[in-house]
């Protein structure tokens, strides 16, 4: 292992930094925790309630000492206004932590939220764990009791060290042919036989990497695991600077680089670049010494990626059948989809001028000529596709053709 880090998901969460949010544009919220069992929590139960943000900063918190109690356990807490965020809720025996939700969204805005009832489910968590992301499968390699293991698909596989002529390699205890290899950056996985392709460890939030951009003077900051990069002017001004903590106002992330005369503030929200129209997640501003640069952050690929888009127009008409008609990017680089008749994968390009479509493959399945229509027309829509945007209410436009227009719409 490249090294050890804090549990994962929630465990991370927990041991995040905390950001300086302000007392005023503060919002609430509420809900209930339960599980199954109906019975009194012991003693020494409490349950943490925790609003995580971007970077890996804590919106807000609570604890609440719950022995003897019964479930649903209300709780109540206050995270800044207009900043998106995911609930996370873990009750633990002691130290240990026996029942746990994750990632429940919280959407951007300053009224109160309600969740209501959130169940929590039995958890056995891996110590000094690592994620690991390997094309479009995640596992997670930690310790389990007295022993190193291997969590994937839902199974938890033992491992032990074997001899290696390099690094840290471990096979499965009952499957030899689950292997593990650490060496040095570089880490193998090889799941029942399979080779997982692209395998990396995944960083904590506060420390992955993210850019922000702008034009007229060309300017971008580079946040690094440890480091920040400064260009400006088309490259006439570079500064450097350690990565700072992230502080919180309402709506709004800020890094203060005081040593190199420079603060950086990433609102969450639209924004499209004003040469390509390229969208990307965030709106970007870059305050240098005395001049105030404006921009663009993040990665458009966080627009694509994530839940399944379902398609709403092709060629300007309701598809048939609407229901499976879909798109859904992976990592990395990957998008399979469904035209209603057969399903087909393949590869995609995304640049800061557009998005391309590769080769697709698909299945052979004979349907109604309907539906073979319909599949003719959505793959020719998919190989001239040349950019994307994101409409005013969320959905995806795929743009194209001879004419720049809109093609493909879909909705998550």
């Amino acid at each position: 292992m490249s090294r050890a880090l804090a549990l994962s998901g929630l465990i991370v969460a927990l041991s995040a930094q905390h950001g300086d949010a302000q007392e005023p544009d503060l919002r609430k919220v509420r809900g209930a925790v339960e599980y199954l069992q109906r019975i009194a929590l012991p003693p020494e139960a409490n349950l943490h309630v925790v609003v995580e943000g971007r970077f890996g900063v804590i919106l807000g918190e609570t604890q609440i000492k719950a022995g003897g109690q019964q479930v649903p356990l209300a709780f109540t807490l206050t995270i800044p206004s207009e900043l998106r965020g995911d609930l996370s809720a873990v009750i633990r025996l002691g130290n240990a932590p026996r029942w746990i939700a994750r990632d429940i969204a919280i959407n951007a805005g300053s009224d109160a939220v309600d969740l209501g009832d959130i169940r929590v489910e039995p958890v056995t968590p891996l110590a000094f764990s690592t994620v690991i992301r390997c094309e479009d499968q995640q596992v997670e390699i930690g310790v389990l009791g007295e022993e190193m293991a291997l969590r994937a698909n839902g199974r938890d596989i033992a491992l032990r060290e074997t001899v290696s002529a390099s690094g840290a390699r471990y096979e499965g205890v009952n499957d030899p042919a689950t292997v593990v290899w650490s060496r040095g950056d570089e880490i193998s996985i090889q799941l029942d036989g399979i080779d997982l392709e692209s395998c990396r460890e995944v960083l904590p939030p506060e420390r992955r990497p993210y850019r922000a951009r702008g034009i007229e003077p060309g300017w971008h900051v580079d946040l690094g695991e440890d480091s920040v990069a400064i260009v400006a002017d088309y490259g006439a001004l570079t500064r450097k600077a350690a990565r700072p903590t992230v502080g919180i106002l309402p709506g709004t992330y800020r890094f203060d680089m005081p040593e190199a005369g420079a603060s950086l503030r990433i609102e969450e929200g639209l924004c499209r670049d004003a040469a390509t129209g390229m969208p990307y997640p965030d709106r970007a501003t870059l305050v240098l010494d005395d001049r105030r640069l404006d921009g663009c952050g993040g990665d458009p690929l966080d627009l694509l990626n994530g839940e399944t888009w379902q398609v709403t127009r092709l060629d300007g008409e309701a598809p048939h059948d609407p229901e499976r008609v879909a798109i859904t990017f992976l990592t990395p680089a990957r998008v399979a989809g469904s035209t209603g008749c057969n399903r087909f994968v393949g590869g995609f390009t995304l640049t800061g001028e557009g998005l391309a479509f590769g080769a697709l493959g698909s299945t052979m399945m004979a349907c109604t000529d309907v539906l073979m229509d319909q599949e003719r027309r959505m793959l020719d829509a998919l190989e001239q596709i040349s950019r994307f945007d994101i409409g005013e209410d969320g959905s995806l436009l795929l743009i194209g053709g001879p004419r720049d227009e809109v093609l493909i719409e879909a909705a998550r």
